[in-house]
């Protein structure tokens, strides 16, 4: 069950009573805004108490909220460049925002009057053409990478397909066909590898046991485990920053 409450220099708060909760819970999402979660058997009211006794910090994490998703927003001046890629923003007496890759560049038109880079539309065409341009990267690289790397491993995959996935770099199927994300390019080399060795690995162990994790060692000579802690510290998300 939920109540929707509106709330002065707040917005829209949702509570939500869920079985499994034990207690109230307070929380802001990125995305979904205020959200409040409260025992099944308990009323909406203590909800909203809990909520404006929390207004400060409430207050606070909202702040922190919309500063970084300001730092986020691609727009005039944002640096993102990876190591084959640079963006820039570059004007244009058309109403429209647009979009071309030249020589390394991401170029992105746009008209002064008329361009608003709080829009989320602006924004998502912006992400999606960087995303694209990383795929072209991708393409022309990861595969020659994993040719290369298989030859040395002697570990023989089917096929490679390039993808864009967020979540999953890497993976290899049953038949030994491996897709790899494009979001691999704003990754140093030595972690590009680090996950092609990885899928590779699976050619011969389709699970994440003892052998699986002894033969991706020794193919990164024995560098496995402090491979992997970088790569979690990594970002592959398409925000504002310097990937290279």
């Amino acid at each position: 069950m939920q109540k929707i409450i509106i709330v002065p220099d707040i917005g829209k708060v949702i509570i939500t009573k869920k079985t499994n909760a034990s207690r109230v819970k307070l929380r802001v999402h990125p995305e979904k805004g205020v959200l409040i979660t409260i025992p099944y058997y308990a009323k909406f009211k203590e909800g909203e108490d809990f909520l404006y006794k929390n207004l400060k910090w409430l207050h606070e994490m909202l702040n922190k909220l919309s500063e970084k998703k300001n730092d986020s927003l691609f727009k005039p001046g944002t640096v993102f460049v990876t190591n084959n890629l640079k963006l820039q923003f570059i004007t244009h007496n058309k109403s429209a925002i647009a979009a071309k890759l030249e020589f390394g560049f991401i170029n992105i038109y746009y008209n002064p009057e008329y361009s608003n880079f709080e829009d989320e539309r602006v924004q998502k065409f912006i992400k999606r053409f960087i995303l694209l341009c990383l795929k072209n990267e991708g393409q022309k690289y990861l595969p020659n990478r994993l040719d290369a790397l298989s030859k040395k491993s002697g570990l023989k995959y089917r096929s490679v397909k390039i993808g864009t996935a967020g979540t999953r770099l890497g993976s290899c199927n049953s038949r030994n066909d491996i897709m790899l994300s494009a979001r691999l390019m704003l990754l140093p080399e030595n972690l590009i590898d680090y996950i092609i060795l990885h899928e590779l690995c699976h050619i011969v162990h389709k699970n994440h046991g003892d052998k699986f994790h002894s033969l991706l060692n020794q193919l990164t000579d024995g560098h496995s485990d402090e491979l992997n802690k970088r790569l979690k510290k990594s970002r592959i998300e398409i925000t504002p920053g310097v990937y290279c």
